[in-house]
């Protein structure tokens, strides 16, 4: 029996869907543990300078995983490596559950380790799903899968409370409930992708009319390209930003007298901007080219930054608008520089660049993390913000840098 072009497009598309779907659980489950997870480890050491370690040992753990499980979808394919990936990741949630009881930071970070591990397939599914289509639709591609995080956006934070209650009703520790409800989340994830993800998302990308496989090109060739470098930039720069002033900002919070259902308003409407306007982004890129969105996105994280910095005191009615507009910069940045990574590149030198930009982003994101509570106990949240505004410039600088040099080619 043959396969038609409409079979095809509609297996291209089931798959990019049932992605979305899982990546929609995993959003909702990682904002409502890693929200409460700055917390928790405050909680365990009593010092404000560890609050950042879950978020950073978590990137890590995904920058690890983003390399490991892009080299074995090669040989396994992706289907089988993102639900190993999500396996993992919940195995992790219950590690990290256990930490509160066991009241252990160590057993913590472990628990974080292997959540990030897993959790670096939410990333690399919108490569799979950009893989599946055509150079001119990967914006949309690319921005469909980012977009599965407004569930977690919506839903994720606004569980926190219920789920702490929930966790106090039965004699356990507030903090213990949104930690469940992670490895809950991510375990449906991977029983989804068992049922759902057929075929494999990597044989329809090789069965497409576009790329085919040929000699790979070096890595420090490719390196030299301006679309690679400066899609690594974007990448690096958009992630550290909004990791960097998004870790601290519960423990902001927190230590200015809101309660959880605050906090969770706040990181409501900060995910919010991270995903719900996906969609939009991904037209912008197709339409107007991916260099204009990383422009506008660079200009978000820094008005984001400057207007975080103001609220000394964590007055809500800057902090709110302030950390949306982080989200919404850090998704023009994310979405379009995806996008540039890939720009011309045949599949294999694609796939080959996918864990590297990846592995590079979430370290970016875990120094982030790592170095946020350092800053802040030693400083101020308002200095923490000040110098994510310093890092926004780096992509307007890359960009500028890349007109000049045109500009001086065509004279």
């Amino acid at each position: 029996m043959s396969v038609t072009a409409v079979d095809l497009e509609s297996a291209r598309n089931r798959s990019i869907w049932t992605m979305f779907g899982g990546n929609a659980m995993v959003s909702i489950a990682y904002i409502a543990g890693i929200t409460v997870a700055s917390l928790v480890a405050r909680d365990l050491t009593g010092e404000d300078t560890f609050a950042g370690f879950p978020g950073s040992i978590g990137t890590l753990g995904a920058a690890l995983g983003a390399t490991v499980l892009t080299r074995l979808s090669k040989t396994r394919g992706r289907r089988a490596t993102f639900i190993g990936g999500y396996l993992v990741a919940a195995l992790g949630g219950v590690v990290a559950a256990s930490s509160i009881v066991m009241q252990s930071l160590a057993v913590l970070m472990v628990g974080f380790l292997l959540v990030g591990f897993g959790r670096s397939v939410s990333q690399l599914a919108r490569f799979a799903a950009a893989d599946m289509r055509s150079e001119q639709r990967r914006g949309t591609a690319i921005s469909t899968i980012v977009w599965a995080g407004t569930i977690g956006a919506v839903l994720g934070p606004r569980l926190i409370s219920p789920a702490g209650e929930f966790a106090a009703e039965r004699g356990q520790e507030a903090l213990l409930g949104p930690m469940v409800l992670m490895a809950i989340g991510l375990f449906l994830a991977a029983i989804a992708f068992w049922m759902w993800l057929r075929p494999d998302p990597m044989a329809l990308a090789l069965d497409t009319g576009g790329d085919a496989f040929v000699e790979k090109t070096k890595l420090a060739t490719l390196l030299r390209k301006d679309t690679v470098w400066l899609g690594l930039a974007g990448l690096v720069v958009s992630q550290f930003v909004m990791v960097f002033i998004m870790t601290m900002t519960p423990i902001h919070l927190d230590g200015n007298g809101y309660d959880l259902n605050d906090v969770g308003w706040v990181m409501t409407a900060h995910t919010a901007g991270m995903f719900a306007f996906a969609p939009l982004t991904g037209w912008l890129v197709d339409t107007f080219g991916s260099r204009w969105v990383l422009a506008g996105g660079s200009v978000m994280l820094l008005g984001s930054s400057f207007m975080a910095a103001q609220a000394v005191n964590a007055e809500l009615p800057v902090l709110l608008p302030g950390l949306f507009l982080l989200g919404l910069g850090w998704n023009f940045g994310y979405v379009s520089s995806s996008t540039v990574l890939q720009s011309g590149l045949a599949l294999e030198d694609r796939l080959g660049l996918q864990g590297i930009a990846d592995s590079a982003t979430w370290i970016s994101g875990g120094l982030g993390a790592l170095t946020s509570g350092i800053i802040v106990n030693a400083t101020s949240f308002a200095t923490l913000s000040l110098t994510g505004a310093a890092m926004s410039l780096i992509p307007l600088a890359a960009l500028l840098i890349l007109m000049r040099g045109r500009n001086r080619v065509a004279v």
